[in-house]
Parts: structure tokens; C-alpha cells; sequence
């Protein structure tokens, strides 16, 4: 199954997010990051979402939309495109580790089901605090532990 990915944010940290993902991953084919600027219209922005959507659906059996924060445009922008029929797996809630998980995972889905799971799978695993302390009678970070 080909499945293909719609980051979407305010500002550019959909496309930063991408090219972390592709400094750590390499080049990510079937993905496309959509950044909402202060210079853009929520109109011109759903009309690249609709775009964007119109190119991968062409190519893949599978859409997934990842955006930023749960009521924003680019939210909104998503829930109004499924209300119009546009059919695609969607979550709000973007962040690094999720969209890698993602993206190197994505191949190996069997169905929209197993999506859904893996990205479920990463977010539960995204938060967790740091808590580190030094070695007993040492004072050099390599002692750190963990």
C-alpha cells in the first residue's frame, strides 16, 4: 500500500519538521509539508491543502494528514476537506517523533487500521520526562545516570 502524508502547520514548522525527519531518514517521497504564514489567507491555504491532496490521491492508496494543533486553520482546513468527501486518515497533534515514526513506518501498513495504530503507538511514547543524576562521587557528565 502507498500511503501518502500532508503535514500541515502555522508558520514553518510542518517543513522544518520534514526536513528534520529527512536529515535523520534521507529524502521522503509521497509527503507534503503546507506551512500557514501570516501572509496567507485560510482561503489560500485550504486551496494548497485541496492541491496537494489532489496530487498525492493521483499516486497513493492511502492519504494521511498531520497537523499541528487540535482547532487551528490548518485543523479546521482538514475537517472541513473530510466534510467535502476527501477521503484520508487525519491527527492533530504533530510532533517529531510521531511524524518519523510516520513516515518510516508507513510501508510496512497493511490498511488505514495499522496507520492509525503506529501513529497512536508513537504519540503515547512521545512524552516523558528527563530525570538524570551523577554517579555517586563523580563530577563528569559521562557518569551521568540514566
Amino acid at each position: 500500500m502507498r500511503v501518502g502524508v500532508i503535514v500541515a502547520s502555522h508558520g514553518e514548522f510542518a517543513r522544518a519538521a520534514l526536513g528534520s525527519v529527512e536529515m535523520v531518514a534521507g529524502p521522503q517521497q509521497d509527503v507534503r509539508a503546507l506551512a500557514l504564514t501570516a501572509d496567507k489567507s485560510a482561503e489560500t491555504f485550504e486551496a494548497e491543502f485541496a492541491q496537494a491532496y489532489a496530487e498525492l490521491k493521483a499516486e497513493c492508496d492511502l492519504i494521511v494528514t498531520i497537523c499541528d494543533i487540535h482547532g487551528g486553520t490548518p485543523f479546521n482546513v482538514i475537517s472541513r476537506s473530510i466534510l467535502k468527501g476527501m477521503d484520508m486518515v487525519a491527527f492533530t497533534g504533530l510532533s517529531l517523533p510521531v511524524l518519523i515514526e510516520l513516515l518510516l513506518s508507513r510501508d510496512q501498513a497493511s490498511d488505514a487500521d495499522e496507520i492509525r495504530g503506529l501513529i497512536e503507538a508513537a504519540h503515547a511514547q512521545t512524552l516523558a520526562e528527563i530525570q538524570v543524576e551523577m554517579a555517586q562521587g563523580s563530577s563528569d557528565e559521562d557518569d551521568l545516570d540514566l
